[in-house]
């Protein structure tokens, strides 16, 4: 699938992260809270090409 935004065309990256449920941390308005694990987290692109309003920023 294409995607538009503002007349540029990219597509959609879709990084699945297995999560597991941990221990109970809290209760919030009687329900509890648990704490979230992630596995095999992907890393960050990192683009050091950047624009805003048309000028280049370091």
């Amino acid at each position: 699938m294409q995607l538009h935004y503002r007349g540029a065309a990219y597509e959609p990256v879709n990084n699945a992260v297995e999560g597991l449920e941990g221990e109970i941390i809290g209760k919030y308005r009687g329900v509890p809270v648990r704490q979230h694990q992630f596995r095999n987290l992907p890393a960050q692109a990192v683009d050091l090409r950047l624009t805003y309003r048309g000028a280049q920023v370091k």
